[in-house]
């Protein structure tokens, strides 16, 4: 089922937040034991892992909707062509008389 315009928006302010956050993660002194450096990697891994996650979501979502746009084209260029052939067919029809 496709997302709908809120929740695509919802999400991109999401991953703008963990981006920044991650901004910040980087910006921070490095901690001074192992076990702080190892609390730090943990949360800093969350964050990119569910601003993956996010930008695959986002990603598929897209993708969806470049299918829908495509789909929506192929009909009208069939119907153009469609609605030319018989025109063409109403022109050489009428000259033959």
């Amino acid at each position: 089922m496709p997302l709908a315009r809120e929740e695509l928006a919802a999400l991109i302010q999401r991953s703008l937040g963990i981006k920044h956050k991650l901004k910040v993660h980087e910006s921070l002194d490095a901690p001074q034991t192992h076990e702080d450096l190892a609390v730090m990697l943990l949360a800093k891994w969350d964050l990119e892992d569910e601003l993956r996650a996010i930008e695959e979501i986002l990603g598929d979502a897209r993708r969806d909707r470049i299918d829908e746009q495509k789909g929506i084209l192929k009909k009208d260029i069939l119907n153009l062509i469609e609605k030319q052939t018989a025109k063409r067919k109403a022109m050489s029809s009428s000259r033959k008389k």
